[in-house]
């Protein structure tokens, strides 16, 4: 719904209709990352869950599946919908002249676009790209593609990293997960970096679960040249939280055996987990190269990183010293 808002309000992509053009995917990036602010906004904003309610302040309901979940989710929701309004959508439209039909197809078959339409004033069948279900005939109010590509770029503007996988390797312990990088152009060779990723402990003992969030940015050095391989070298400093939790089989029975009519899926686990966690200044240092793809796209071969933590003990467990490695994808903006 927020990203529709987004192109219903901006002049240069919303005539756009699902389909290969640079067009369409350029408006759509710009209203994803509307979205994904909106629902930062939403998560940790001045007037948020987090602000108001303090709703991510105590273990285990801290919500950072969000901060990745809902944006993605919601941009896969809105492309889906511009298929069906293209391929089901307007078919029904071009072999019907009823506007009840027309209508009831436009807002029942896209109720996010619909949802937007209404708080930006419209009806809830509106849309940017044609008349109205009692004038559409057919034509469309596409915007005009420039007949030549845009000159190939060689450094991005920016880049986004998706890892996945991402392992976290102690001593004793490995820790699996993925997260997001961020990397905004300072020069041709450097980059301002931001990262935040998560995992999951998958080695303790049976009745104990884990996991751990690393955030952190700093300077990254990388060689975009005529190659289509891309090293790079940076050091970010943050923060890393480590969480255990242990379930008590005992009490966990003794509970849900109590509670009549009820399943393992209530929310009566803080009756029998006891929660521990520890949080301290981070160190990430380390480096990798990407292949390119197309002037998009971008594989992340390899990466290896350094975590330097300063952490307290947890239940006997030292986390201060990790080796991460990672492969993921890139997305490169400003080289297309």
């Amino acid at each position: 719904m927020s990203g529709y808002l987004w192109i219903h309000n901006d002049p240069r992509y919303r005539n756009v209709e699902f389909g290969r053009s640079r067009d369409y995917w350029m408006g759509r990036l710009r209203a994803y990352a509307f979205a994904w602010a909106f629902s930062e906004q939403f998560e940790i904003g001045l007037l948020s869950e987090a602000s108001i309610g303090q709703i991510q302040r105590y273990c285990c309901a801290y919500g950072f599946v969000d901060h990745v979940i809902t944006p993605n989710g919601g941009a896969l929701w809105m492309i889906g919908g511009d298929i069906l309004d293209k391929y089901v959508i307007r078919r029904i439209e071009d072999r019907t002249r009823n506007p009840v039909v027309r209508a009831v197809a436009r807002g029942v078959l896209n109720p996010p676009l619909s949802f937007a339409n209404v708080l930006a004033g419209e009806f809830p069948w509106h849309r940017e790209n044609r008349p109205g279900v009692r004038d559409y005939g057919g034509e469309l109010y596409l915007r005009v593609e420039n007949a030549a590509p845009p000159a190939f770029r060689r450094v991005p503007t920016f880049e986004l990293t998706a890892t996945l996988p991402s392992v976290l390797l102690f001593d004793r312990l490995s820790c699996v997960g993925g997260g997001g990088v961020g990397a905004f152009r300072l020069t041709d060779s450097w980059q301002w970096t931001a990262e935040v990723s998560g995992c999951t402990f998958g080695d303790f003992e049976k009745n104990w679960s884990g996991d751990s969030l690393t955030f952190s940015t700093g300077p990254r050095w990388i060689s975009h040249t005529s190659s289509r391989w891309s090293p790079h070298f940076g050091v970010r400093l943050g923060g890393q939280k480590i969480t255990q939790q242990y379930t008590d089989p005992v009490i966990k029975q003794r509970v849900l055996n109590s509670l009549p009519g009820k399943s393992a899926d209530d929310d009566v686990s803080d009756k029998y987990t006891t929660n521990y966690e520890t949080t301290g200044l981070s160190l990430v240092i380390g480096g990798g190269t990407d292949v390119r793809l197309n002037r998009a796209l971008a594989l992340r071969v390899a990466n290896v990183d350094y975590v330097r933590s300063w952490l307290d003990p947890i239940n006997g467990y030292d986390l201060n010293h990790g080796y991460r490695v990672s492969t993921g994808l890139v997305l490169r903006m400003g080289t297309w």
